[in-house]
């Protein structure tokens, strides 16, 4: 009887609970199902921001974390957005709660001048009004200070080797389907041809495997991975780089690649300078596509096409040098008939036509001062940071930079690089193991707080100094 009369304010409780819980998934299920009536697409993305939701509920720092593998997810939502933006949308509103000042004061720099660049992009929102505009306006903010953020929640909660794990794993899973499309593409039409796949042409492709082609050849310590993983991560991406004829995905991934290469690995002491030799095939194979392209008589071909792109860039940007006609001005018809509606395959060109000089400012000191910054660092952390930022760099200097998932891992990457290292500083003043040094699962550490709060309810003296106290064995099991 008293066991009942226990039980039932715990019944009591759990029945409104779970009726309120059956509640809200009937009205889930019933909202999915006419959202799905008009588009399949956002039914399943609502879907996806519930699940989402229900899993943040336990842990806030579940939803960073997957921000960092849906930046390979380009499907549109609605046609502005990716999911990788909306995802990542809803990565920076978590972690702005989750931030709570603990070390973000080190972040400062790339902040400001993330707010530096920004600020610098306001001219043309006034002067070029239309909605696209303001729409992008807000969109590189969460790309950039957004993306710093979350990348700096992911490392300073220790969830750094998780998300860049499953960001590899998605990699690798879009380099091996890279690679069986470029050999059935060969063996049907006795040559390679360049690999696209749905939502993801070949420069896409390049670019997402050119990152993770660059964290893996780092190998920061703190990621605590094996050599094995590491290099079979380096192998696949690279292949699939070349597989999908990315030229500038392979020109960033040896860019950064050499840079790793110039600094000694903490793991060994030693440079990795084979790198060197090994990178004169690919810059050699990028010279020769380049030349043939050009001396070629198809003026549709990428190389000929890009060299009209530039030439007309550079006349949209004279109608406003200073200030620019305003973001993704290529989806409006304000240019329709006097130039070709494309997006400038070049960052300059593309921020120039956008924001003008007054922007082009702001961008590159964006990029000066997150690459001073990540390169004074520690080389435990800031080195991985500096390489995925230049790698981007470099690569958009022969393909768009504005693409979401692209714009905004780079800003993911370098917010981790300071996550990672408040985290330590945390535990070195603490006397505490350092993030590589501890093992990837300790339950008897976790037990250890429950069993001090215990001690700390109970009565003074029933457990003594210690949990077993009393007794030199612990008590019998059943």
């Amino acid at each position: 009887m008293a066991f009942m009369d226990h039980a039932k304010p715990g019944v009591r409780t759990v029945v409104p609970s779970l009726v309120g819980l059956g509640a809200f998934a009937v009205i889930v299920g019933v909202g999915l199902g006419v959202l799905s009536v008009h588009s399949g697409l956002l039914a399943l993305v609502v879907a996806v921001v519930v699940l989402v939701a229900g899993v943040a509920a336990r842990d806030l720092t579940v939803v960073p974390v997957l921000a960092v593998p849906a930046t390979l997810v380009l499907t549109r939502v609605g046609g502005a957005l990716s999911v990788s933006d909306v995802v990542l949308a809803l990565a920076s509103a978590v972690s702005l709660f989750a931030l709570r000042g603990r070390g973000v004061a080190m972040l400062r720099p790339l902040i400001w001048a993330g707010v530096f660049y920004l600020a610098t992009a306001i001219p043309t929102l006034i002067l070029n009004r239309y909605p696209a505009n303001v729409v992008e306006w807000g969109h590189e903010v969460v790309l950039v200070l957004g993306s710093l953020i979350v990348g700096f929640v992911i490392g300073r909660e220790g969830r750094a080797r998780l998300a860049l794990t499953l960001y590899a794993i998605g990699c690798c899973g879009i380099g091996v389907v890279t690679i069986l499309v470029s050999l059935t593409t060969f063996l049907r039409y006795h040559e390679f041809q360049p690999v696209f796949l749905p939502d993801l042409n070949k420069n896409t492709i390049g670019g997402m495997l050119a990152a993770a082609t660059v964290i893996a050849f780092a190998r920061p310590v703190w990621l605590r991975w094996s050599p094995t993983w590491s290099w079979f991560v380096v192998i696949v991406c690279a292949v699939a780089v070349v597989a999908a004829q990315s030229r500038q995905g392979l020109v960033g991934a040896i860019v950064g690649i050499l840079i790793v290469s110039v600094r000694a690995r903490p793991q060994t002491g030693r440079r990795v300078r084979i790198v060197w030799l090994a990178a004169i095939p690919g810059v050699a194979w990028v010279i020769g596509e380049l030349t043939a392209q050009l001396a070629s008589d198809n003026p549709f071909n990428s190389a000929h096409q890009r060299v009209d792109w530039y030439s007309q860039a550079i006349q949209i940007w004279q109608r406003s040098p200073i200030f620019g006609v305003g973001m993704r001005w290529w989806y409006t018809d304000r240019f329709a008939g006097q130039f070709q509606s494309f997006q400038p395959p070049n960052a300059e060109l593309e921020v120039l036509t956008t924001v003008g000089v007054f922007g082009l400012i702001g961008f590159l000191t964006l990029f000066a001062v997150a690459g001073w910054y990540l390169w004074k660092m520690d080389p435990v952390y800031g080195t991985v940071g500096f390489a995925v930022v230049a790698m981007r760099f470099t690569q958009a200097q022969f393909d768009l930079y504005w693409v979401a998932g692209q714009a905004s891992l780079l800003w993911i990457v370098a917010g981790i690089c300071y996550g990672v290292q408040a985290l330590d500083d945390g535990r070195r003043a603490r006397g505490e193991p350092l993030s590589w040094q501890q093992p990837i699962r300790d339950r008897r550490v976790r037990r250890i707080p429950v069993a001090r709060r215990v001690a700390a309810r109970a009565p003074r003296g029933a457990l003594g100094g210690g949990v077993f106290r009393g007794s030199s064995t612990p008590p019998r099991r059943g």
